[in-house]
């Protein structure tokens, strides 16, 4: 146990920064679009098209894996990280001007292109960063920073905000404070000399559990952001009650990634991504008839459907990144993001006409139906081609020396020298 901890602080003091400014990012986006959420319902917008509003959030994540790389390809990871997340920043208080479902559609379709931009960033640099023997820890790393910060964001919801504009503040200055570790980090970004192109068609060909898996992640966990406030609303949870169950699922999919990670690591990621998808298959429609048990029981529930919903996405991008070079990870992660985008943007439209129509217990029965598909056409693919045993890549490995934020800073700037040197003569 001490050298699996160890060996996790090597991981994690290198890449410190990177996951710094991913925990800040994630807890604005994530407080904004539950905020959101419970604002439409109050203000008397029905399900299905409050749905489709949030929805159009993604369909701005669509546009930046189709676009965005061509952006980072020519700038860098950095410069393009800073420019859109200061762009989303600016933009976060208009929510404010007018509470209008068609302006907030606009709005969420612009700042969807901003975050999706900005994760296509992170993952394709992060990923270069790691080979095929810790790929599995190293995304569950990252997956961690993002629901710690996702499920901070929920708890967010329960500041006193009589005016509507105290919420929009602090996501814009969140955003805003994500730059500085990112951009002062010492951490090696990709060379953007070298890339090469990699259309859906040819990711599918290498990868078809990996495009698939991605696509299933984004269906559920576009419901869940974007509903789950909705339907423990309806179903009679205060706000409290409503945050604790949004708060739990988000730190179970936080829990479970790195036992998973790290189980993908020395399993073949198809197994993985099979077996937890069958675990959320079993759990999901039975959770409904516990939602109104109290508090323990709702924390116990979201728990435990989060331990199933949120380790799909990094089983299913590490699979993918196990067969590509360095130079095809920029476009290749931007497919990725759009496969998951377009998860995000059907999964909503869909699960919410079903609330709809034919009742809340749609939302959870939805989730049985998609892992149900996703472990046919993993268990087909299984028996149909080679195990993918792990193999090194070319990739080069993760850094060893601390990258953290600020670090180096204090030798390269001659007042702090000049401090560290005084206090040294000081000692002796």
């Amino acid at each position: 146990m001490s050298k699996f901890f160890s060996s996790l602080k090597s991981i994690i003091s290198p890449l410190s920064a990177f996951f710094m400014g991913t925990v800040l990012t994630c807890c604005a986006f994530s407080l904004l679009s539950s905020t959101l959420a419970l604002r439409m319902t109050a203000n008397g917008i029905d399900t299905a098209k409050a749905g489709i509003v949030l929805s159009l959030y993604y369909l701005g994540y669509v546009v930046a894996s189709l676009t965005s790389y061509r952006i980072i390809n020519k700038v860098g990871h950095i410069r393009a990280f800073c420019a859109f997340i200061s762009t989303f920043s600016a933009v976060v208080p208009l929510h404010y001007i007018e509470v209008n479902a068609t302006f907030w559609g606009l709005l969420r379709l612009f700042e969807g292109y901003c975050i999706g931009s900005c994760f296509l960033c992170l993952e394709s640099w992060l990923n270069t960063r790691a080979n095929n023997k810790n790929r599995g820890i190293i995304m569950s790393l990252y997956m961690l920073s993002t629901y710690f910060g996702s499920s901070f964001g929920q708890l967010l919801l329960n500041i006193q905000d009589k005016n509507g504009l105290v919420i929009y503040m602090i996501v814009s200055g969140l955003f805003s404070i994500a730059l500085v570790p990112i951009s002062l980090t010492a951490l090696p970004t990709p060379d953007i000399t070298v890339h090469k192109s990699m259309p859906l068609k040819e990711l599918y060909k290498k990868v078809p559990v990996g495009v698939v898996g991605c696509f299933a992640s984004g269906f559920l966990v576009g419901a869940f952001y974007t509903l789950g406030a909705i339907y423990a609303h309806s179903n009679g949870l205060s706000i409290e009650e409503t945050s604790i169950f949004m708060f739990f699922g988000i730190f179970g999919g936080m829990l479970a990634q790195l036992p998973i990670g790290k189980l993908s690591d020395y399993f073949d990621r198809r197994f993985v991504l099979m077996w937890t998808s069958g675990f959320l298959f079993l759990i999901a429609p039975w959770m409904h008839y516990f939602i109104d048990g109290g508090k323990t029981v709702i924390a116990l529930s979201s728990l435990l459907l989060g331990c199933g919903i949120f380790v799909m996405y990094p089983i299913s991008v590490s699979h993918a990144n196990d067969k590509l070079e360095d130079s095809e990870r920029t476009q290749a992660s931007g497919m990725l993001i759009l496969l998951q985008s377009m998860g995000l943007i059907i999964g909503p439209i869909l699960i919410s006409a079903m609330m709809q129509f034919f009742g809340n217990i749609w939302f959870l029965l939805s989730f049985s139906i998609v892992t149900g598909a996703v472990i046919i056409f993993t268990f087909k693919q299984i028996a149909t081609k080679d195990v993918n045993y792990i193999t090194n890549t070319p990739t080069t490995p993760q850094p060893v020396a601390p990258t953290h934020v600020f670090n180096n800073i204090t030798e390269d700037v001659g007042f702090f020298s000049k401090v560290k040197q005084a206090l040294k003569s000081k000692k002796h």
